[in-house]
């Protein structure tokens, strides 16, 4: 179920149309899933580094609606970690057991690059009792340690999609920062760009902080991070990233791995980055990507580098299982892309401008 911040109900469906620029055939598209995947709320934004595009609403979503993310929380946890390795915390590419000395043998030489990108030898292990236990982040990693035997051994050789390796991952940014994670990403990602809403408490009240799955937000509060990427990592007046973080991020990190296991929706995609999947087919080009983080639930984000611009489709469906929410929301994303790319023009105004963003040589390092 959904939540609302603040109290208060709007009409049963908002619309915010800016300028010339025709972007109705987005709600249209999005009406079109919601009767798909068979439920009546809804949100949809379509927006750029600059502010607003297109915003939508449909039955009694809003915005201060707040919706679990599941799988989208992927790409909010790609952030975090970026951000410390601009911040020199830790080294993509440094074996955990540096950071962890409880993982030892194959499982030491697992590295952060690897762990958020799925190819450190775990795998279709999003369900895994671990990930959803009454403990803490540090108790969860340190039985994984122990207990949890990779699937698709040795790091680097497979890609696997799941959620074990990004929570031994987020351990790492925990302690090697010394925060607490969540604390951690709404001071240094949250709080600077102006978000309220996003945490990962989005499965229900828990210090197992699920990295890879467990995170909530609102559609505007998530759309300030794909701002923030689609800025090239400056979003609220702030560098949030250093661009070779956005790059890192947004640029395939699996090269030369086999496949091992991908979600259903995938069609066996082993392209991926740094928390977000590398949409092949939309990209202009390898340095043109559009990037996307597609949730379980539907929520469904992606940031397209080479149009500059980002959009979301927000939804929430746990009842439905075939055909898969998530088949049906990459296909809805595939033809909003099409028809933003056919609207989009640098004339298109904007509403709800992002302050700041291009306030010349203000800029806060990482």
């Amino acid at each position: 179920m959904h939540k609302t911040i603040l109290a208060g109900t709007l009409a049963a469906m908002t619309t915010t149309v800016y300028g010339a620029c025709d972007f109705s055939a987005v709600g249209t598209r999005t009406q079109q899933l919601m009767q798909t995947v068979n439920i009546t709320d809804a949100g949809v934004i379509i927006g750029s580094p600059q502010g607003i595009l297109y915003k939508q609403y449909f039955g009694t979503y809003d915005d201060t609606t707040v919706i679990p993310l599941a799988s989208a929380s992927k790409m909010l946890s790609g952030v975090r970690v970026m951000q410390l390795v601009d911040r020199g915390a830790f080294d993509l590419d440094t074996q955990v057991s540096n950071y962890l000395p409880e993982f030892t043998s194959v499982k030491g030489t697992m590295t952060m690059r690897e762990m958020f990108s799925h190819t450190a030898g775990y795998g279709d292990d999003d369900d895994d009792p671990v990930l959803a236990a009454n403990t803490t982040l540090a108790a969860s990693v340190a039985y994984i340690a122990c207990c949890v035997d990779q699937t698709y051994p040795p790091p680097g050789t497979y890609f696997a999609y799941g959620g074990i390796s990004m929570q031994v991952g987020g351990e790492v940014a925990a302690s090697q920062s010394d925060e607490d994670w969540q604390a951690g990403w709404i001071a240094h990602v949250g709080t600077p760009l102006g978000i309220a809403t996003i945490d990962w408490q989005g499965l229900g009240a828990t210090q197992n902080y699920r990295i890879a799955g467990g995170a909530e937000a609102s559609l505007l509060d998530y759309a300030k991070i794909l701002a923030m990427l689609a800025g090239d990592g400056v979003g609220n007046g702030q560098r949030i990233l250093s661009a070779n973080a956005v790059a890192t991020m947004n640029h395939t990190q699996t090269a030369g791995t086999m496949l091992g296991y991908t979600p259903p929706g995938a069609d066996g995609s082993t392209a991926y980055g740094i928390g977000a999947w590398i949409e092949t087919t939309l990209s202009l080009s390898t340095d043109a990507p559009v990037i996307s983080s597609i949730g379980k639930f539907g929520f469904t984000p992606w940031v397209d580098f080479g149009s500059g611009y980002f959009g979301i489709l927000m939804i929430e469906q746990r009842t439905e299982t075939l055909p898969t929410v998530g088949d049906s929301a990459h296909a809805a994303l595939v033809d909003v892309s099409g028809i933003v790319r056919s609207q989009l023009d640098a004339s298109c105004p904007v509403s709800a401008v992002y302050e700041e963003i291009f306030h010349d040589g203000f800029e806060v390092a990482p």
